[in-house]
């Protein structure tokens, strides 16, 4: 009778292990917004960092899986390259993805060629049930929802990106591209479709494309968002990386991303992670377009917002005003100077540069 309790105990043990130990992490951050600064840092240095744990590559974790969402169109016989629109989001920004549906969203396919366009918000669970069972009503009402079985969390981030990678490579193979964004960012989907049909970008098999950071230093100041203790990275500087805030990854790089990250040891700054460690273990360099932006672009330059691919940090209001003006037909765009962007040649990173976090928590280059 004792062997028997102890053998049940032990398998107790195997199953609920891994369970507490992503619950324990999780929970200790505060569910919140994808922009909200992390709270005091929870990783120490017995943390498990073994990405399998939490993703478990081999079982369905998805709450939400949408499973459908990259299925062909049956009327149109003609196969389009897919274009996959990932939108990691926080539970309750709800009205952030209301105004992004009634916005770029709402683009209609004669304006995406040749790009077949699809769209989808990536959320974590929460604890609330209330909350929870918004979700499932605005999952039910707009069917454009993925929800992975994790705590929405700031330190979890790095955990959403991975679950993309891994949703689109069960159900979405056939992908084209896949663009990574967030909820507080304009996407000219107009202008990316224009970016990713250049016969040079639609062939690319191995393109992480964005705002490309180069040769940055960890920060070391426990009170930034971007603090990095020196147990979860030793070296000087991240590899060359682009932006989380919005950059494009080839479809048929996407597997390979996930493969690799599983046998790389979980970092919380995602665009890091997942664009920077884990892209080198997989020998792919991430490129610069100047189209790709991380900064918060004049929302009084309608003109400005025709011409890139993302802008950063608008708010619900923001981002209707923005589309208003950039759809007005009166707007004459002609006679506007236009900073120098969208240069079809990709930078290399060649320059010093160092990260720094300015007085306003904004990230700027120094060097």
């Amino acid at each position: 009778m004792m062997k028997h309790l102890q053998i049940f105990l032990l398998l107790c043990g195997v199953v609920w292990v891994p369970i507490l130990l992503t619950y324990s992490y999780n929970t200790q951050s505060r569910e919140g917004s994808i922009g909200d600064i992390a709270p005091n840092f929870t990783w120490n240095v017995n943390s498990s960092r073994d990405l399998a744990i939490y993703v478990e590559p081999e079982n369905t974790t998805a709450v939400i899986t949408n499973e459908n969402l990259c299925s062909s169109n049956s009327a149109d016989h003609r196969q389009k390259p897919l274009l996959l629109i990932v939108v990691c989001s926080a539970v309750g920004n709800v009205k952030a993805r209301d105004a992004i549906r009634k916005t770029w969203m709402s683009v209609g396919p004669n304006e995406t060629a040749p790009f077949d366009v699809r769209t989808v918000f990536l959320l974590g669970q929460t604890v609330n049930d209330t909350k929870q069972s918004d979700v499932l009503l605005e999952s039910n009402t707009h069917r454009d929802i993925i929800q992975e079985g994790f705590i929405d969390a700031y330190l979890n981030l790095t955990l959403k990106s991975v679950m993309m990678l891994k949703w689109v490579k069960t159900y979405c193979p056939q992908v084209t591209f896949v663009l990574k964004t967030d909820d507080d960012m304009f996407i000219n989907v107009r202008t990316l479709t224009e970016y990713l049909s250049q016969s040079d970008v639609q062939v690319r098999k191995d393109l992480i494309v964005g705002s490309l950071f180069c040769r940055v230093s960890p920060i070391k100041d426990a009170g930034s968002k971007w603090y990095s203790p020196l147990f979860m990275y030793d070296a000087k500087v991240y590899p060359d990386y682009v932006s989380g805030t919005g950059y494009v990854i080839s479809g048929p790089l996407v597997p390979i991303l996930f493969e690799n990250a599983l046998h790389v040891p979980l970092f919380h700054l995602e665009d890091v992670y997942t664009t920077g460690i884990v892209a080198k273990r997989a020998n792919v360099i991430p490129e610069n377009s100047h189209l790709f932006s991380f900064v918060k672009h004049p929302t009084t330059n309608p003109c400005l917002y025709r011409k890139i691919i993302t802008s950063h940090g608008l708010n619900p209001s923001e981002l209707k005003s923005v589309w208003q003006q950039i759809n007005d037909p009166r707007l004459n765009c002609t006679s506007v100077r236009l900073p120098k962007i969208g240069d079809p040649k990709f930078k290399k990173c060649h320059k010093t540069a160092r990260l720094t976090v300015r007085r306003s928590g904004r990230r700027g280059f120094s060097g």
